[in-house]
Order: C-alpha cells, then sequence, then structure tokens
C-alpha cells in the first residue's frame, strides 16, 4: 500500500492520472448518451429510467453496454487514483482516500446493475432499477465531496 501511496505522491503521475481522467471523460461522451444514460441522471424514477432507453435503439443500447465494459469499468480506477492522489497532496494527508474508493465501490454497483438492465430491456425489473438509481444517489454525493475537499483544501493550503 505503501508504495501506491508514493506513486500517487508524485506529481507527475498526478498529471499523467488528470490527462488519463480527461481522456476518459471525452471518450465516455461517444459511448453513453448523455441525455438517455442512466449513470448521468439523479434519483431517476422506474418509469424515467425506461422512457430514457425507449428512446435508443438496440444498436444504441449495445454502445452503451460496450462504453459500461470497456470505459466506465476501467475509469473507475482511474478516478479513484486520481482523487486518491489529489486529496493527499492537498490535504498532506491519506485520511481521505476511503472517499474515492466508496465513490467507485457505489458506481460498480451502479454498473453491474445498468448492464443487467440494459441486458433484459425491453423486460422491466422494477427492483433492479430501483436499486441501480438507489446506488448512484450516494455516488454523486460522494462525488461532489471529493471535489469539495479537493477545492477546500486547495484554498486552504
Amino acid at each position: 500500500m505503501n508504495t501506491l501511496f508514493e506513486f500517487l505522491s508524485k506529481g507527475k503521475n498526478l498529471f499523467l492520472l488528470a490527462l488519463i481522467f480527461i481522456g476518459f471523460n471525452l471518450l465516455l461522451t461517444h459511448f453513453m448518451p448523455k441525455e438517455y444514460a442512466l449513470d448521468l441522471k439523479f434519483a431517476y424514477t422506474v418509469e424515467e429510467a425506461y422512457l430514457s432507453l425507449g428512446h435508443l435503439d438496440q444498436g444504441q443500447r449495445d454502445l452503451y453496454r460496450l462504453g459500461v465494459w470497456s470505459l466506465d469499468m476501467p475509469y473507475m480506477l482511474v478516478y479513484t487514483l486520481f482523487f486518491m492522489g489529489v486529496l493527499s497532496r492537498i490535504w498532506n494527508s491519506w485520511k481521505y482516500s476511503w472517499l474515492p474508493i466508496a465513490i467507485s465501490l457505489m458506481d460498480f454497483f451502479e454498473n453491474i446493475l445498468i448492464l443487467r438492465i440494459l441486458k433484459i430491456y425491453p423486460s422491466q425489473d422494477v427492483t433492479l432499477v430501483r436499486f441501480a438509481s438507489f446506488s448512484q444517489q450516494p455516488n454523486g454525493s460522494l462525488s461532489e465531496c471529493s471535489w469539495f475537499l479537493a477545492l477546500l483544501g486547495w484554498d486552504i493550503g
């Protein structure tokens, strides 16, 4: 674990992670339909979820699934490492390292649920959608908390 912390504490490695982070964000916009992606909605209802998916044809849903598997899943590792490094560098401590890890775990559960929802569509599973929406809510809140801590620490430092 110390090796990971040493890696993340170096500015050049954080810069590289920032570039990869930006690259993933750009790529994700091509694979995940912004206006219909469940990942980008906050506290959506079952009706909203299936209305969004109904706007996508089979090819678009397949591309969405590919985006989740090939981009969003590895993206979790990138943003986890990036925010661990940023928060530790700004606060000069690893005490907030749990936050990006928690975000990543919630995102992982959300992705698994969304992949299942996409796989069984047009069949509808109310429970899956509710759990996916529920798992997204703390994820969004914790992400905002990470940004807030980074900005707060930046001002103090």
